[in-house]
């Protein structure tokens, strides 16, 4: 735990650009966190929430599908994060930014499938 308050100390001292990835993840990831409780609504048990195949495409499932995004943003938000400030002490700050770029190029990718999947309904 020293170790990774250090390692945030010298991101904060020496870099802050990847300081502004590592704040750019977990807004993505909060945001991708928040979008599945608040489109829930309680009058309705199913929702249009899983894409299963080519032919069917959208169906109706239970409403505890959408809160898997919550899952994966707190997954990717907290652990990318820590992730990228360990790669930048062990690396370098280059691959330490490409992670994080990574990081919200696929909680982008996320955030457009669960507004598709809402869309739907």
């Amino acid at each position: 735990m020293k170790e990774l308050a250090e390692d945030y100390k010298a991101i904060w001292k020496k870099d802050r650009g990847l300081l502004w990835w590592m704040g750019a993840n977990f807004l993505l990831n909060l945001w991708l966190f928040l979008v599945p409780f608040f489109s829930l609504d309680s009058s309705h048990p199913k929702i249009w929430a899983r894409y299963s195949d080519i032919s069917n495409g959208y169906q109706q499932s239970e409403w505890w599908y959408l809160l898997s995004f919550s899952i994966i943003a707190i997954a990717i938000g907290v652990g990318h994060t820590i992730i990228g400030a360990r790669i930048f002490s062990k690396r370098g700050k280059d691959i330490a930014r490409l992670f994080l770029g990574v990081s919200c190029a696929i909680t982008i990718v996320a955030l457009r499938f669960l507004m598709s999947i809402l869309g739907e309904g």
